[in-house]
């Protein structure tokens, strides 16, 4: 009897947990998601810097999908942070949603590319990096599910979403052509507010591109 109820209270003790499904995944990252942008919102209004709903809602995806890539490089290096690797998908697909929030509240400025005199003047790079960027995001966003992955085989489907850096960067460039100049006066002007989120969003971006080329450091160290 003794031995029955000591069996019972070890099974009991040393319950797996079940993870969480899909849905809960995606609902804890859509209310994180959503609070970012409330974040932003109320950040960039406070500047009032105008075309707030745009600015937080590309911030908000920029935060969203580079917190994804970079979740990579921490879990890694930080055992820690380990139980955030299961949102990365997750974080990834919801930034791209407000990515797609951004590339609708613009079109007007993607309209630009349609004309002659945008290309003759050379003022075609900050959308053309920006939709370029975009365009690769859709594609990682398409590919990110278990039939694809094993349809491309785990090498090729991970070189595929690597290319997300090759999108950050141009996000980068996209965000410099566009506020660099609205950085410098801030600058100028003796850093009188706190700096603007694109600077702060910039800066973050990269946080995310070393921390993955120190995670590649890191591995060909360990291969040698």
């Amino acid at each position: 009897m003794q031995y029955i109820l000591h069996t019972k209270i070890m099974l009991k003790n040393t319950t797996i947990k079940t993870p969480p499904s899909e849905i809960t995944l995606y609902i804890k990252t859509l209310l994180f998601g959503l609070s970012i942008f409330g974040l932003f919102y109320g950040y960039t209004s406070w500047l009032a810097i105008p075309g707030v709903l745009n600015k937080s809602a590309a911030d908000t995806a920029v935060f969203l999908m580079g917190a994804s890539m970079l979740l990579s490089g921490i879990c890694y290096f930080w055992n820690i942070f380990d139980p955030l690797i299961r949102f990365r998908k997750h974080l990834g697909l919801i930034g791209f949603a407000f990515g797609i929030a951004h590339l609708a509240l613009s079109f007007s400025a993607l309209q630009s590319l349609l004309k002659v005199e945008t290309w003759q003047k050379g003022l075609m790079w900050p959308a053309l990096t920006g939709l370029l960027a975009m365009m690769i995001f859709t594609v990682m966003a398409l590919v990110s599910n278990s039939r694809t992955a094993r349809l491309l085989g785990g090498k090729w489907w991970r070189r595929v979403l690597r290319t997300g850096y090759l999108a950050l960067i141009l996000v980068l460039v996209h965000v410099v052509l566009l506020k660099s100049g609205r950085w410098m006066t801030w600058y100028q002007n003796g850093m009188e507010t706190l700096p603007s989120l694109s600077l702060l969003i910039s800066i973050f971006m990269m946080v995310v591109i070393l921390m993955r080329v120190a995670l590649w450091l890191e591995l060909k160290r360990k291969q040698q």
